[in-house]
């Protein structure tokens, strides 16, 4: 598989958290607000979004939306939307992560094609999505010494190779450098990853990598069911 066109380059992880008021609506009424909502998720136009449960994963949040756009402005275009829905009075956007995919400067691409998690069009169960800031002595480095210390961390990562990844560039846009994410079919094998991950030079040049998001991913229509 070789790296795809990235035609969606910009990247935004919406979490957002349902209000108890919702739940104590009639059903009737839940229904045709949950209705509203998968139109406005079906019908976004120039957005590819995939739908999350993160309810017991994370305090104050319910779901996530994951939306690649065209452009920086097409998620700010379509929330208003979603928000003037039946929805919006009992949803808030409690976390917020930014950032676009670039070629890397060390491999000249944006990752293994195999792994690249948005290359695929169907999802895996669980997607765990962090942002992480690098100390400024990383940034000291010389270039050889910081391509060597890389290599050994996408050299652990190409040896996962049923795990995806997607890398996002923040600096500049949100309060962090970057946003990793990553599919995987289990828990298990996703925490079999990071233990290798933080046993390498790397994990030093960390300043923080939190918080951490786990989701379980779900159809449109299943999460709309599941609210």
């Amino acid at each position: 598989m070789e790296n795809a066109p990235e035609t969606h380059p910009y990247h935004h992880y919406l979490f957002f958290q349902v209000s108890p008021a919702f739940y104590g609506l009639p059903e009737g009424e839940q229904a045709e607000i949950k209705g509203a909502f998968v139109k406005a998720v079906a019908n976004a136009k120039d957005l590819i979004i995939e739908q999350y449960a993160t309810l017991g994963f994370k305090a104050n949040t319910t779901f996530m939306l994951w939306c690649r756009a065209k452009t920086p402005t097409d998620v700010q275009d379509w929330l208003p939307k979603l928000l003037h829905t039946g929805f919006g009075p009992y949803l808030t956007l409690s976390h917020t992560h930014f950032g676009m995919v670039r070629p890397s400067q060390y491999s000249g691409r944006t990752g293994k094609p195999e792994q690249v998690m948005q290359n695929y069009t169907e999802r895996m169960p669980y997607l765990i999505v962090y942002p992480f800031t690098k100390t400024q002595e990383w940034y000291l480095l010389d270039a050889t010494n910081r391509g060597s210390i890389m290599g050994q961390h996408i050299k652990i990562g190409i040896g996962h190779p049923d795990i995806r990844q997607c890398l996002l560039y923040s600096y500049g846009l949100d309060d962090n450098e970057f946003v990793v994410s990553y599919e995987t079919a289990t828990l298990e094998e996703f925490q079999d990853l990071v233990r290798e991950l933080r046993s390498t030079l790397g994990r030093t040049y960390t300043l923080n990598d939190t918080p951490i998001f786990t989701c379980a991913y779900k159809p449109l229509q299943e999460l709309a069911n599941w609210l």
